[in-house]
């Protein structure tokens, strides 16, 4: 059957700024409207379908990164 849509365009995703760059331009901090607005945005461009808690996780492990330089 292939790759699962939704673990294709998570790493997809993963490969982009896309997600660092919302980090960065909230400041490592945001909430739930920044939230459902940063799950828009993918959507619009086209990473639907996509597993929302694993974009979750990639969230934060980049915050992490964000918070240790």
């Amino acid at each position: 059957m292939g790759v699962d849509k939704k673990v294709e365009n998570l790493q997809k995703l993963s490969r982009t700024n896309l997600v660092m760059n919302f980090v960065k331009k909230n400041n490592g901090c945001w909430n739930h409207q920044a939230w459902l607005e940063f799950c828009a945005m993918l959507e619009e461009k086209g990473y639907a379908p996509i597993d929302f808690d694993q974009v979750g996780a990639l969230l934060e492990t980049k915050k992490a990164a964000y918070f240790a330089k």
